[in-house]
């Protein structure tokens, strides 16, 4: 059995285990279970809600038959038991999320670093893959949310009122007959911050030991409630996926805490596959390449929306998220400046480092032209007549994946 053999066997399982270990989802996906939903199509699936009619009074059966009793026994009913309906319909979703990439890793690359094409895919998935699975599931549950059902709220947390308003989501859940035991808290890390900073709450907080897929991991519960910490670049209101990965929309608010019902969201993948060709099958260059495709979405039924609550702070997404901070140094040359590191948030998004003086929109397509400026690490650049620009991160297809809000500030040389 060749390497490529080998890696096709057992890489799906090790994906998977990369994805229950990095996802903060995944706890969902011992929720609802998928026995009874039916694909349709190539891009549909359908889920049952049933309605069932409660009790009725039982009439006792007797030789004498009169009054109400006699209208029931006319009615068919002399049996006692009122009869009741049972109805169950179909709802329809449609897939939205028909996401891949192809990676390309040159022979040399592989003959030079022993055992890259079996880090590709699981590194994919763990940076790429996963915090993209997340925001789509958080953001998909929190839209099912809103203000007229009561449980879309809208408030400033802090110390003293955290607790208050975690019993306030908890109270919600309870009087739409959620059950304590079938809820999850997912907190943002501000929230958890002020979790760990009022001792009458985190006293209350235990640890057990979640196992999914051969993966063990130790999560904390409030009242027996999991309690899990999701960043703030998977935890907004609204995103949008694009050429790269996602991004908030331009009204994303990050959120501050939701409580959901494990049973009320389905995460579905209908497709998640690979494949591997070598270099004698790649024709255009000498090499490996790497497909991936996930078609997936999140659904949560319309029967199931009473299931979350959620609590959404002031503060945009577009503030703190997809964000770039870069240092530079002085050059050798009169103002001149050498850009050499830049930082992400979310860590690990990488593209054409380029400036302005005009302030970049995340995800526009922004060609390198004009005032759009090319700006290469370790390289000096002479710039005369500003003291500062705007910076940006562009992908392949020149959108802008990452920014820095405001102008930074060159740290260049002056004489």
């Amino acid at each position: 059995m060749n390497s490529i053999d080998l890696i096709t066997k057992y890489l799906p399982e090790a994906l998977d285990k990369v994805y229950v270990a990095d996802s903060k989802s995944a706890i969902l996906r011992n929720g609802l279970k998928l026995t009874n939903v039916r694909f349709v199509g190539a891009g549909k699936v359908k889920i049952p809600k049933m309605y069932v009619d409660g009790l009725g009074d039982y009439h006792r059966v007797n030789d004498g038959i009169t009054g109400v009793d006699y209208v029931h026994y006319q009615q068919g009913e002399a049996d006692g038991y009122k009869k009741g309906n049972t109805n169950v319909s179909w709802e329809e979703f449609i897939l939205k999320y028909d996401r891949g990439r192809q990676f390309q890793i040159d022979s040399m690359d592989m003959e030079e670093t022993a055992g890259l094409l079996a880090q590709v895919l699981p590194e994919f998935m763990r940076t790429r893959v996963v915090p993209e699975s997340d925001a789509i599931c958080f953001s998909t549950i929190a839209g099912k949310c809103n203000t007229a059902l009561g449980n879309f709220v809208k408030e400033t947390i802090a110390p003293n009122t955290i607790m208050s308003n975690l019993y306030g989501a908890f109270e919600w859940l309870s009087n739409h007959e959620v059950p304590d035991d079938s809820q999850i808290i997912f907190v943002s890390p501000a929230t958890m911050k002020l979790i760990r900073e009022t001792d009458e709450l985190y006293k209350r907080l235990d640890q057990v030991d979640y196992r999914e897929n051969d993966v063990t991991f130790t999560i904390k519960t409030f009242e027996g409630r999991p309690i899990i910490e999701v960043p703030n670049s998977r935890f907004m209101t609204n995103m949008v996926t694009n050429g790269n990965g996602y991004q908030p929309t331009t009204d994303s608010a990050i959120i501050n805490y939701l409580v959901v019902a494990k049973n009320a969201v389905l995460p579905i993948v209908k497709l998640q596959t690979f494949k591997i060709f070598d270099p004698a099958v790649v024709q255009d260059f000498d090499g490996y390449k790497v497909d991936f495709r996930i078609y997936h979405d999140v659904i949560i039924p319309d029967n199931k929306v009473l299931g979350a609550y959620v609590s959404v702070s002031e503060a945009d997404a577009n503030d703190v998220v997809n964000i770039l901070s870069l240092n530079s140094v002085a050059g050798k040359a009169t103002n001149s400046f050498i850009v050499k590191n830049y930082w992400t948030t979310p860590n690990g998004l990488w593209g054409t480092l380029v400036r302005s003086q005009t302030a970049f929109t995340l995800g526009q397509k922004t060609p390198i032209s004009g005032t759009v400026i090319a700006t290469p690490l370790d390289s000096e650049v002479v710039d005369a007549t500003n003291t500062g620009a705007y910076f940006a991160l562009l992908d392949g297809e020149e959108n802008v994946v990452a920014l820095t809000p405001e102008k930074v500030t060159y740290n260049k040389k002056t004489n």
